[in-house]
């Protein structure tokens, strides 16, 4: 059997570890054009900070792929032949397969209707590795040490709309590091890039068009918070502010908005990422967001076909239609494409949402249904300015406790989700909110109030 997996991130990769484990024989081909080895997509800001080197974001040993027998191919996939059953490369190669599965990932979400966006240098993105070489460029002036000398060797089996063309700095142009970075998006992302740029000691400005930070996963007291808490650290928080240009010579220079101008050498637009699956045309069935449309089993309308991760529109608990950008998603979804590949009757099933992060110092963690509008919810909510500043919000539906969503205090989602699956009601979980504490020894419990906040 002729394996052939596009993309070599976690689904990609898990997909290609579980076929492996129980045939050892098959013929499995990885083809990705971003980079050599298999990393840690969530990790790059610790790269650009200086925290880890290339290599410390490796989940896997690099001998992996030679010691499972995976062959690799450096390219760009710039089409699908149903009929003959194989994969088109950008300089015209063909790669046949028996199976196929696509783990492309995503790419980050353009900005093309700001005039400036697409024809000044300084202006890019932080979601893929040749993101992470430019700003190292514009941020530090250098690459990481530990970056392979040939990272770019698969430049002439690309296309010029590849998100992974090497993206030329500013700094080049300008002869020095930026000084004024603004920052455009208030996401994930957008934050990651903010406090790698604090570590570097620049003062960013963050334009965010919505009223409060991050709407998608916190509420206007959590989002507020916690823009308090960046504008602590000298980040200048400008909410509420639409972008409808970029100006300058050759590189850029200003971010005008519909309320100010703002003097700039360097814009990190991050306003989220979108499927990256131009490259097939209609060989695919997609929804209208680009996502490739998948049964239970990650099997596309071609029987043949299968996909996984950030590029795989699966069923939500609403009904939903949609991509699950998460990594252990994707991990999860690799694994069950590789099983029905491999014949398994299988299915792939959510299970309870769950997330952490850091947003700066602030400790986030949260699990099952939040922000996600459920008929009849109610939030029990509690600010914490003492010796430790938190928020807490339970999300409810009559009683029983549907998700949590915590700032300032380190959570076990474990635990969370536990709950959640025994139904536990918001009485209870009150009472016994501390046995989820994620803390160390010294930090005090959280007092939880006799009086509780409802929304």
């Amino acid at each position: 059997m002729r394996i052939v997996i596009i993309g070599n991130g976690v689904a990609g990769m898990e997909a290609a570890l579980t076929i492996r484990q129980r045939e050892a024989n098959w013929s499995i081909t990885i083809i990705s054009e971003e980079s050599d080895h298999f990393f840690s997509r969530t990790a790059l800001m610790y790269v650009l900070s200086g925290q880890l080197s290339h290599a410390c974001i490796e989940p896997l040993e690099r001998s992996t792929y030679g010691l499972q027998g995976f062959e690799r191919v450096r390219a760009r996939a710039t089409g699908i032949d149903r009929e003959g059953h194989a994969v088109l490369l950008a300089d015209g190669e063909r790669v046949p397969y028996d199976k196929l599965i696509i783990a492309c990932g995503s790419r980050p979400r353009p900005a093309s209707f700001w005039p400036g966006y697409d024809d000044l240098k300084g202006v890019g993105h932080f979601v893929t590795m040749q993101d992470l070489t430019w700003l190292e460029h514009e941020m530090h002036d250098k690459l990481s040490p530990a970056r392979p000398p040939n990272e770019d060797a698969h430049l002439a089996r690309t296309t010029p709309d590849s998100p992974y063309q090497p993206r030329p700095p500013a700094s080049q142009v300008n002869g020095r590091k930026a000084e004024r970075p603004v920052v455009i998006g208030g996401g994930l992302i957008g934050i990651e890039v903010i406090e790698t740029m604090i570590a570097a000691g620049l003062r960013p400005t963050f334009l965010i068009r919505e009223d409060s930070f991050w709407p998608i996963a916190l509420d206007r007291q959590e989002a507020l918070w916690i823009a308090e808490q960046m504008r602590h650290h000298g980040v200048e928080v400008r909410l509420g502010e639409n972008v409808e240009r970029l100006e300058g010579e050759t590189t850029v220079q200003r971010v005008v908005t519909d309320l100010d101008v703002h003097k700039t050498d360097l814009v990190v637009v991050a306003i989220g990422v979108v499927p990256n699956t131009d490259w097939m045309g209609d060989a695919i069935e997609r929804d209208k967001g680009g996502g490739i449309l998948v049964d239970k089993q990650q099997r596309t309308n071609d029987p043949d076909v299968y996909a996984c991760g950030d590029c795989a529109s699966v069923e939500w608990f609403n009904g939903w239609v949609r991509p699950e950008q998460l990594w252990y998603t994707g991990r999860d979804q690799g694994r069950i494409a590789a099983r029905a590949v491999l014949g398994d009757d299988v299915r792939y099933e959510r299970g309870i949402f769950y997330n952490s992060a850091k947003l700066m110092d602030i400790e986030y963690t949260t699990a099952g249904l939040v922000n996600m509008k459920v008929e009849g919810e109610a939030s029990w909510y509690h600010e914490e300015d003492g010796a430790v500043k938190s928020t807490t919000r339970i999300v409810h539906v009559d009683g029983q406790v549907i998700g949590f969503n915590f700032l300032g205090r380190r959570w076990d989602t474990e635990v969370c989700i536990r709950w959640i699956e025994e139904r536990r009601t918001l009485e209870y979980v009150l009472a016994h909110l501390n046995e989820a504490r994620f803390d160390t020894e010294f930090v005090p419990p959280l007092q939880i109030p006799v009086a509780s906040s409802a929304a």
